[in-house]
C-alpha cells in the first residue's frame, strides 16, 4: 500500500507516537537458541589474549535491538501487545519498557523510555564476547567516536554493553550476551525501581544519556 514512504511491499502504519512501521515477511535473524560462546583452549606456553596490534576489525553479527523514546509507556506497551503480538519482558513504572517477540528471541527485541515526544535513543549491535564489546569500543574511539557510555553490564537483559555517541545525538550499542527467551517458554515479567533497571556495573551514567535530541538538540561544551 502506499503511504508517505512510498510503495513497497508489506504493511505500513504509525504507532501511537508517530513512529512508521512496515511489517512485511523475512528472515528470521534472532537463533532459535541463545549462543554459546565455545570455551578456547589455552597452552601452558600461550597468552591468554592477543596483542593490540593482532586485534581484527570488530563487526557486529546482527541488529538486536532498539529503543525508542515514548511520551506514553503504558499506552506503546498496549499497542505491541495487542496488534504486533510481542510480550513484555520487564519494565520499570512507566519509565522504560522491555518487549520480545514470541518465537524464541532475546530479552528484549524493542524498548520504550519515557520522553516529551517520539525519538531514538540507541540501536544494539551484537557481538560474541565483552573482549568484542571493549575491542569495539577501543576502535570506535580510535576512529573519533569517543563519547558514549561503557563498558559494563546491565541489569535487564544482563547483557554487556558500550554505548558510542554517533553524529546526531543518538547511540549504537556493542552487546554481548543478551538474556534469551525460548519460544513457547511465559517469562516472569518484573516491576523494577529505576535504580535497578539500567546497569549492574559500570561507569557513572552521564547526565545527557536519557535525552531526546529530537526533541532539543544536545549541546555539548566546546
Amino acid at each position: 500500500m502506499a503511504t508517505e514512504a512510498g510503495d513497497g511491499p508489506g504493511i505500513w502504519f504509525r504507532d501511537p507516537d508517530g513512529n512508521l512501521l512496515n511489517i512485511k515477511p523475512g528472515v528470521k535473524t534472532i537463533p532459535d537458541a541463545p549462543a554459546v560462546t565455545a570455551a578456547r583452549a589455552v597452552q601452558a606456553d600461550q597468552r591468554g589474549t592477543v596483542t593490540r596490534d593482532a586485534v581484527p576489525t570488530i563487526h557486529p553479527q546482527r541488529l538486536s535491538h532498539i529503543l525508542l523514546f515514548s511520551a506514553d509507556v503504558p499506552r506503546a506497551i498496549r499497542f505491541y501487545q495487542q496488534v504486533l503480538g510481542l510480550n513484555l519482558s520487564d519494565f520499570s513504572r512507566d519509565i522504560i519498557a522491555f518487549m520480545h517477540a514470541r518465537h524464541g528471541c532475546d530479552h528484549h527485541l524493542v524498548a520504550f523510555a519515557k520522553s516529551g515526544g517520539k525519538g531514538f535513543h540507541h540501536a544494539a549491535w551484537e557481538v560474541s564476547t565483552i573482549d568484542e564489546v571493549g575491542n569495539g569500543a577501543t576502535q570506535m574511539a580510535a576512529a573519533g567516536f569517543k563519547e558514549g557510555w561503557g563498558t559494563g553490564r546491565h541489569c535487564l537483559g544482563s547483557n554487556y554493553f558500550h554505548y558510542v555517541r554517533d553524529p546526531w545525538g543518538s547511540f549504537c550499542e556493542y552487546s554481548a550476551e543478551i538474556d534469551f527467551i525460548s519460544a513457547g517458554y511465559t517469562w516472569p515479567t518484573g516491576d523494577f525501581p529505576p535504580e535497578n533497571s539500567l546497569y549492574l556495573w559500570g561507569p557513572d551514567v552521564p547526565a545527557d544519556f536519557i535525552h531526546n535530541t529530537e526533541l532539543e538538540p544536545l549541546v555539548t561544551a566546546e
